[in-house]
């Protein structure tokens, strides 16, 4: 392997983030209008998003010609490198209600001032090779902006990922502050590692560096959606397979049922439909007597079960108009305490409604009748 097939192996993986970053942008860009966090958020993603893009060969090559600058000059770049990195460091002190705007952007002008003076002279007004002497002073300003912009973001991003409520939002900054942490690297490091070796390996890397940039910073913006879209798909299996057994109960027990105006969202029907199954099967064991109810805890080994083993028996007895008991049984399990236990003790009576196990089980109790 020499360097040029690890630079086009990673021009190929760079490209490929880069469109799924900006794909990325585009999905999160609905929610991000409504909460002013998340659109400074999205806005420093984008900045370093358009970093990237316009460092790709084919865009560099047309912004080039549009501007007059000649093929190889990567001023224009660079310039908006620390723009990009001014915006990430002012979403950053904005977050921290640090806010220093005209400190930021000052700064971010003075240095891009400098990297015009610095280039200035050159053929065709660009970045030649190194035979200049204020070339590596012209990188190492670079170089320090994006540090300055990209290392804070990567710990407040972190700090944040360690307070967040929700495990998507969690997980959502941990791979960005990872993503940020990526390019630090890449211009606290790799670049100033060329800068000193002119290793043409070094240089070969660079694409893949900014790749892996661009993809984790790709997950990290998507990730949220992609944890609740995920979750809304469970939600909607679960409601599928709860359906039955819901509608099975509030025909028997219809007071649970409260009414429903406009359209839910899936994890509130879900909420909903665990509630009306679980204050239904409430309401059904007062019709079934405490013997039965032993019986079907040792016939079925465990309170889901159980439960599943005698609600037919405790619905045939409201149906027939029995009297229920003026007092819960004595030693009544519950379904459980964390909404987990909750949604897993409704789909065991949804799977089991019509089980062997439940066919099998005689009542050995008898019911209070009219």
């Amino acid at each position: 392997m020499n360097p040029a097939l690890v630079q086009g192996a990673g021009t190929d993986l760079l490209v490929a983030g880069t469109l799924l970053l900006w794909a990325a942008l585009l999905i999160r860009a609905p929610a991000a209008r409504r909460s002013p966090p998340r659109r400074r958020m999205l806005i420093a993603i984008a900045s370093l998003a358009t970093s990237i893009t316009v460092a790709l060969d084919p865009v560099t090559g047309l912004v080039n010609r549009a501007l007059r600058l000649g093929d190889t000059c990567g001023i224009v770049v660079n310039v908006w490198g620390v723009v990009s990195s001014a915006l990430i460091l002012d979403f950053v002190l904005a977050a921290a209600s640090r806010r220093r705007p005209l400190l930021v952007y000052g700064a971010a002008a003075l240095v891009s001032a400098a990297l015009l003076l610095l280039n200035t002279g050159a053929a065709a007004a660009c970045v030649t090779p190194a035979d200049k002497p204020w070339f590596d002073l012209f990188w190492l300003l670079l170089c320090l902006a994006h540090v300055l912009g990209t290392g804070p973001a990567a710990v407040l991003c972190a700090r944040y990922g360690r307070r967040a409520t929700t495990r998507p939002l969690r997980a959502g900054l941990y791979v960005l502050a990872t993503g940020f942490a990526s390019s630090t690297v890449f211009w606290g490091l790799v670049a100033p590692a060329y800068l000193v070796t002119r290793s043409p390996w070094v240089a070969a890397t660079f694409p893949l560096n900014v790749a892996i940039t661009a993809w984790v910073m790709a997950l990290g913006t998507a990730l949220p959606q992609l944890l609740r879209l995920h979750r809304s798909v469970n939600n909607r299996r679960t409601l599928r397979r709860l359906e039955p057994l819901w509608r099975r109960l509030v025909a028997v027990v219809p007071q649970v049922h409260l009414p429903e105006n406009g359209r839910w969202a899936s994890d509130l029907r879900l909420y909903r439909r665990v509630i009306e199954i679980r204050d239904a099967v409430l309401v059904l064991r007062d019709y079934v007597a405490p013997a039965t109810l032993a019986a079907a805890r040792a016939h079925a080994g465990s309170e889901a079960l159980a439960t599943a083993c005698w609600l037919p028996v405790a619905e045939a007895a409201k149906l027939r108009g029995t009297h229920p008991r003026a007092a819960p049984p004595p030693g009544e399990d519950r379904s459980g305490e964390e909404w987990a236990d909750e949604v897993g003790f409704a789909l065991t009576l949804a799977e089991h409604q019509d089980s062997a196990l439940v066919r099998s089980f005689r009542p050995a109790g008898e019911v209070t009748q009219r």
